[in-house]
C-alpha cells in the first residue's frame, strides 16, 4: 500500500515536471520564431548554455547558466553581453566611463569594452553539465523521449490496474 503511494506521488511529480518543461520549451521555441528574441528572459532570468571554453576552469563547455539582468555590475562578476551576432560569458576586470571591461578566464588578452546596453545579464547560477542534458531535451529525439516517457508514467498504472481486474 505504501509502494503504491510513493509511485503515485512519484508519477505526479513527474508528469508535472514534464509538463512544465515542455511548457517552457513551447515558450521560448515562440519567443525566438515568433517574437524574434534571441535571448527571451522570465521575469529578468534567462539560461544559457557554454558552447567555448573561454571561462575554464571555472566554467566548462555544456554548464548551465542562469544569468539576471542587473542595473550596474562590478568587478569579479560574470556576465553575458552580446558581441556582434554572438552571446559571449566573461568575467568583469573592470568597470569605467568607456564600458565594461572583460576577459575570459582561459584567454590571454581582454575583450573591447563592453557598452552597458549589450549586457544582458550576470550569472546567478551554475548547473554543471546540465546544458548537455537540455540539448539532448531540445533536440528532436529528446522531445520524443520524454512524451514517450510521459505516455508510458500515465497508461502503464492503468495497464496493470486492467490486468488485475482481469485476473479477479
Amino acid at each position: 500500500m505504501i509502494v503504491r503511494r510513493i509511485l503515485k506521488v512519484f508519477r505526479a511529480v513527474f508528469v508535472t515536471l514534464m509538463v512544465v518543461i515542455l511548457l517552457i520549451n513551447g515558450y521560448l521555441l515562440a519567443a525566438k520564431l515568433i517574437f524574434k528574441n534571441d535571448l527571451p528572459k522570465v521575469f529578468g532570468y534567462a539560461q544559457i548554455i557554454v558552447i567555448s571554453g573561454s571561462m575554464q576552469p571555472a566554467i566548462n563547455v555544456g554548464d548551465l547558466l542562469i544569468i539576471k539582468e542587473q542595473i550596474s555590475y562590478q568587478a569579479n562578476d560574470i556576465i553575458t553581453f552580446h558581441s556582434d551576432q554572438n552571446l559571449v560569458t566573461h568575467r568583469v576586470i573592470e568597470v569605467s566611463n568607456d564600458g565594461i571591461n572583460t576577459q575570459g578566464d582561459a584567454n590571454n588578452v581582454a575583450d573591447d569594452p563592453v557598452p552597458l546596453t549589450a549586457v544582458e545579464g550576470k550569472m546567478v547560477l551554475l548547473i554543471p553539465g546540465a546544458g548537455n542534458l537540455i540539448l539532448f531535451l531540445k533536440s528532436p529525439l529528446g522531445i520524443l523521449l520524454m512524451l514517450a516517457l510521459l505516455f508510458l508514467i500515465i497508461e502503464v498504472p492503468f495497464w496493470i490496474e486492467r490486468r488485475k481486474q482481469k485476473e479477479i
